[in-house]
């Protein structure tokens, strides 16, 4: 039941960051524009493609987790999307170049708090993924019982 638990409030803590996430970017693509060249990882067609496809696929997902629709499917979606923003976040930090985060607004450069926090949110992700495959074939996780 704990499991059950767990996995339902993660879908529901990564709908709503999603869906959030997603809206604080339409409201200003400019600037989310601005955030994601900043990284200097992408030729200005990737950022011009990224920047415009990004939110609405964020939004789409997070209202596709809060649904729980074909949930190992997103779930594993969720994770790899949230492993490809760490991933590129490490990069750009690590070759010092000062990128604005973007996530949940602007004006967040990229650091060890921020690396941090997308490594927890990357963490959750993998939970909820690794949880719901295990529900869909009919195993639930071990509960260790009491010694």
């Amino acid at each position: 039941m704990l499991w059950r638990i767990l996995q339902w409030l993660a879908r529901l803590f990564l709908a709503g960051l999603f869906l959030y996430a997603g809206y604080v970017k339409l409201q200003n693509p400019f600037l989310f524009e601005m955030a994601v060249d900043s990284y200097q990882l992408l030729p200005p067609t990737g950022v011009i493609i990224v920047a415009r496809t990004l939110p609405w696929t964020e939004i789409a997902l997070g209202l596709l987790l809060l649904a729980g629709w074909k949930l190992p499917y997103f779930a594993t979606f969720t994770a790899l999307l949230l492993g490809f923003f760490l991933t590129m976040m490490a990069i750009a930090y690590s070759r010092g170049i000062e990128a604005t985060c973007g996530c949940f607004g602007f004006g967040e450069q990229v650091s060890p708090r921020t690396l941090a926090r997308d490594a927890g949110l990357f963490a959750v992700a993998v939970y909820l993924s690794v949880y719901s495959w295990k529900r869909r074939r009919g195993h639930s996780p071990a509960i260790p019982s009491p010694s």
